[in-house]
């Protein structure tokens, strides 16, 4: 199969969205086989958790490139162009490349009479194209839980927890405990394995060190840190304790739910292989963005957040309510997919904004605004407006500036702050898919 344009490619891109997912590693296994396993050809550090692991996967990465390492990047979802994905020294892989990797990738998976899902195609497509670059370090961001993930495939030489919380329960299992099986399955024997998660968790976490035989290197007790200071202009300081002395770094992260992550990150490169100097480090951190967490809009007061789950959810509230304690100025353009919890999201947010204006994320398996209209009339002191994407972000971004000191959160899904930032800035891309639908039409 070949694919002459972008265009081209995102309709193919797209039609895999209805495969939806298969718990399994066997057919991206005997794809990448036919390659000769190129995820072996380059170190990798995999990254995993409910919450937390593709800022964390961001982090490592600018971090690995700011030290001189030629670095891969595999992260998802996407929020505008699916090559936000597969990046390569911080730039999205060129066209050329992209569609040369997607053709092979077809063709062998076609030889082999294989039908591959979205995420394990674009798998595959940056594994080749991390092995074609010659990246000397590729940082991989499970996309689902751990065990039977994509990127799973490889052999990381560091693996990372950053949380464990209930999300995609239908899967992963309805116990934290199960969940942590899931995401610690990404151990590897030997090897350091950076872990945050509930205390009461550590005796199941014991239980899994000692079958799997990965090095635990846990939050609380090998490493640990602090704010040091409150934001101002844009950075905040923290604290990060490891083996050796404190030390103080200065990041553009600024949201209090990115602490964890900074010093996962922090963990990783000290008890891995690697040397960076802290002097890189430092240089590093306060120029780091995250796009869609806690990321503020130029020209505009209003701050895009894709929490998505009821964790995620109180941590961006507890954020919203200690920078802006005003709940009566915070708005919220909110829309949420299904099968998430949203009831339980949607109850936090008033804690922090009473205004809302509720949508759907276009061209997903969403609520129904109305529905969420109904579940938020019971609120008091809440006022609420209901319609498409399109006139609904037009009042809320007309709302934010009627008022000085008005902020509006955009908030739910991080699709729906990928079609705010498309809507925004007027970018478009024909590599837009992504798996909209995809838990709807699990296959286990």
């Amino acid at each position: 199969m070949d694919f002459p344009d972008l265009a081209s490619a995102g309709v193919f891109l797209a039609r895999l969205t209805r495969h939806g997912i298969h718990p399994g590693l066997d057919s991206i296994g005997r794809v990448l086989s036919g390659f000769n396993n190129p995820q072996f050809s380059f170190p990798a550090v995999q990254v995993a958790g409910t919450n937390g692991k593709g800022t964390t996967a961001v982090i490592l990465a600018a971090l690995f490139r700011s030290a001189g390492f030629r670095t891969g990047l595999f992260t998802s979802p996407h929020l505008v162009d699916v090559r936000e994905r597969i990046q390569i020294d911080g730039q999205l892989l060129d066209p050329t490349s992209f569609l040369t990797c997607l053709r092979d990738a077809c063709r062998v998976q076609e030889r082999l009479g294989l039908s591959l899902t979205f995420f394990e195609m674009l798998t595959v497509v940056g594994f080749l194209a991390f092995e074609r670059a010659s990246v000397d370090i590729a940082i991989l961001e499970v996309g689902l839980g751990g065990r039977w993930d994509a990127t799973s495939t490889a052999r990381p030489d560091v693996s990372v927890l950053t949380s464990v919380a209930k999300d995609h329960t239908e899967i992963l299992g309805e116990t934290l405990e199960k969940i942590l099986r899931e995401k610690a399955a990404i151990g590897r024997v030997g090897k350091p394995f950076i872990a945050t998660f509930p205390d009461h968790l550590r005796d199941e976490w014991s239980l899994i060190e000692k079958k799997r035989g990965f090095l635990s290197v846990l939050r609380g007790r090998e490493f640990d840190g602090a704010w040091a200071s409150p934001e101002l202009l844009g950075k905040r300081s923290f604290i990060y304790q490891g083996r050796a002395e404190k030390k103080v770094f200065q990041t553009a992260l600024v949201a209090r739910y990115q602490l964890n992550n900074l010093l996962s990150a922090m963990a990783v490169l000290e008890y891995g292989p690697w040397n960076i100097p802290d002097e890189v480090i430092a240089s590093a951190l306060p120029t780091l963005r995250n796009p869609g967490r806690w990321e503020r809009l130029p020209s505009f007061p209003v701050i895009l957040d894709g929490a998505h789950n009821p964790e995620s959810m109180r941590e961006l509230v507890e954020q919203i309510r200690e920078a802006f304690p005003n709940p009566e100025q915070v708005g919220f353009l909110a829309g949420f997919i299904k099968g998430k919890d949203w009831e339980e999201m949607l109850g936090i947010l008033p804690e922090a904004g009473r205004t809302f204006f509720l949508t759907a994320p276009p061209d997903t398996d969403a609520v129904d605004p109305l529905q969420l209209a109904s579940f938020l009339g019971v609120r008091k002191g809440c006022s609420f407006s209901v319609g498409q994407f399109d006139s609904m972000s037009v009042n809320a971004f007309e709302w934010s500036g009627q008022v000085p000191g008005r902020i509006l959160v955009v908030t739910g899904s991080l699709y729906l702050v990928g079609a705010v930032k498309r809507w925004q800035s007027g970018e478009t891309s024909p590599l837009s898919a992504g798996e909209r639908n995809v838990f709807s039409s699990f296959h286990p």
